[in-house]
């Protein structure tokens, strides 16, 4: 049986040596990590840090981190916060995490700065989006030739009732299945961490934006609803991309018409307030319950109830909105009791790059 005095005493050893030598605790962890004082500048580095930036510690301790980084070139963000972007050193790229390392007396004796490396999960999430990309791209010719023969089979020769129901399903799955490709597309274009399209801002009439959606909209053949607009007056022109904002608006109106029941109403307002412009979309449905809330806005987020069971979507409408506002410096949001039905916001500041100027046209 093993003595606890000679565990306890084993313990005291270890714990002596790491606090002769904290570099053999450093070096342990894998990821690389560099303890600042408290004005940021380099105290101790572990070996994962000192290959992964090419650091020599002799040369570079006590030298502020800012100069270092500036010195290497990385691509880097400070001051180091929880929101801070992701670090580029040479081919990988690291998640920055900071912390204060306090005294008893709660006082900051300095920093410990962890960059874990997700050079292998961005590239995951490159292929993925590449191959999602390419396979929604494709999908596009054959949706567009399939839907223009299929509406015109009336063309060939008078269709009897049940053809004709036919032709209207076969019409009806392939919209499913562009809308489909279009959000997918749309998600992975506006997302504003790792979209790859560049707004192509230019003067926008918001309100006018709202009335093509509408127009363009068509109600399901099983639902009657009553779909208003209601605008303010003096509403400005703004400078953005109106093609982001038609897809955005497109799909708040959409999922409102959608999660609305028949007799119901739907309400698109148009409103310059605070200085931002607000667009919101009112309806009433179901509601949302507040566990809910938090989480609509997220990739593939969907409210599972009986009553939704029939209506198709992929939980990216949302998620594009929000995507398009934060693209915009804007945001998105929701107000919604249960059984009281729900109103969608989208707002875009009036100000910085939004702001439009005649001389601009």
């Amino acid at each position: 049986m093993v003595d606890s005095s000679d565990i306890v005493t084993t313990l005291n050893q270890v714990l002596d040596n790491i606090n002769a030598n904290p570099s053999l605790l450093l070096n342990s962890i894998s990821d690389p990590l560099l303890i600042l004082d408290p004005e940021f500048r380099l105290l101790l580095l572990n070996m994962a840090a000192a290959q992964a930036m090419s650091i020599v510690i002799e040369e570079a301790q006590g030298k502020p981190l800012e100069n270092l980084i500036s010195q290497q070139g990385w691509v880097t963000s400070l001051p180091i916060t929880k929101t801070s972007s992701d670090w580029i050193i040479a081919d990988r790229t690291y998640t920055p995490h900071i912390e204060p390392i306090h005294d008893s007396h709660q006082r900051v004796l300095g920093w410990l700065l962890a960059l874990r490396d997700i050079t292998h999960y961005k590239r995951l999430y490159r292929n993925q989006s590449e191959f999602t990309r390419i396979v929604s791209h494709d999908l596009r010719s054959p949706l567009t030739a399939m839907q223009g023969f299929a509406s015109m089979m009336e063309m060939v020769g008078e269709l009897n009732e049940k053809q004709h129901h036919f032709v209207t399903k076969i019409l009806s799955g392939i919209s499913q299945m562009t809308a489909l490709v279009e959000n997918i597309q749309d998600a992975g274009r506006y997302d504003p961490e790792s979209g790859f399209y560049e707004i192509n801002r230019g003067p926008c009439d918001i309100l006018e934006i709202v009335k093509k959606v509408i127009d363009n909209h068509l109600l399901p053949a099983e639902k009657i609803l009553n779909v208003s607009v209601d605008y303010g007056d003096n509403l400005p022109i703004i400078n953005a991309d109106g093609v982001m904002l038609e897809r955005a608006i497109n799909n708040l109106v959409d999922n409102a018409i959608k999660y609305t029941p028949s007799e119901g109403t739907v309400t698109i307002a148009v409103r310059s307030q605070n200085n931002q412009v607000i667009v919101s979309v009112r309806d009433s449905g179901f509601g949302i319950s507040p566990e809910h809330i938090g989480q609509l806005f997220e990739r593939h987020a969907r409210i599972a109830r009986p009553e939704y069971k029939k209506i198709k979507g992929t939980g990216l409408g949302l998620f594009i909105v929000r995507s398009v506002a934060r693209r915009h410096g804007g945001e998105a949001w929701v107000e919604s009791q249960e059984g009281q039905g729900s109103t969608f916001f989208i707002s875009i500041p009036l100000d910085g790059p939004n702001l439009f100027h005649e001389d601009e046209e």
